[in-house]
């Protein structure tokens, strides 16, 4: 006899726990925010190369992204720094902003790339600046913030294991009073229909 209460009293414990496990397994989760395996990774030190053509000196030089690095004449001045994901060939690119404080000294402001240093020039008789990597902690790449995803609308908990009591005066047919269902079964079939 004991043994029977204890496997009710197990039975009943587990199928008590059932619900709050079906709605455990039912709760939905927002998918995660990511970027395309493509994206370049930012990153927050630009780092330069200059050559001083007049003294064949050459100074490579970490700018922090958002900070002005003096050199000589020049003014090097890094707005953002990216560099591909591992996945690519390697490449860096800087939107750098440059000016020589001599008179009438150049300038430049654009994107200059590690791997084709002749797509952002800096045209200057005397300086050579070039792009050589990114380095430092990752920042958020160029692109813009990513959505935040929302999660799924799970449909609520359906009540179909419990049937209503039927309502009114308790009659043999639980729809007395409803205009739709008629209240005596007919004794003869309905011919000519498709059943």
């Amino acid at each position: 006899m004991k043994r029977a209460t204890y496997k009710a009293v197990a039975c009943g414990a587990i199928l008590a726990g059932a619900p709050v496990l079906a709605q455990a397994a039912g709760s939905a989760l927002a998918p995660p925010a990511v970027y395309a395996p493509d994206t370049w990774q930012g990153k927050n030190t630009a780092v330069v190369r200059v050559l001083d053509r007049l003294d064949a000196h050459v100074e490579v030089i970490s700018v922090p992204v958002g900070t002005t690095a003096h050199y000589k004449s020049l003014d090097i001045t890094p707005s953002r720094c990216l560099q591909r994901p591992p996945t690519l060939s390697p490449d860096a690119a800087a939107w750098l902003a440059v000016q020589d404080k001599h008179p009438n000294g150049a300038a430049f402001q654009g994107w200059m790339l590690a791997a084709e240093p002749a797509l952002g020039v800096f045209e200057s008789p005397v300086y050579d600046v070039r792009m050589v990597r990114c380095e430092g902690a990752d920042t958020e790449p160029m692109l813009p913030l990513l959505p935040k995803p929302v999660a799924p609308v799970a449909p609520p908990a359906s009540d179909s294991d419990t049937v209503p009591a039927p309502a009114g005066d308790g009659a043999s047919s639980g729809h007395a009073g409803s205009p739709d269902i008629p209240d005596a079964i007919p004794d003869k079939q309905e011919t000519g229909g498709v059943y």
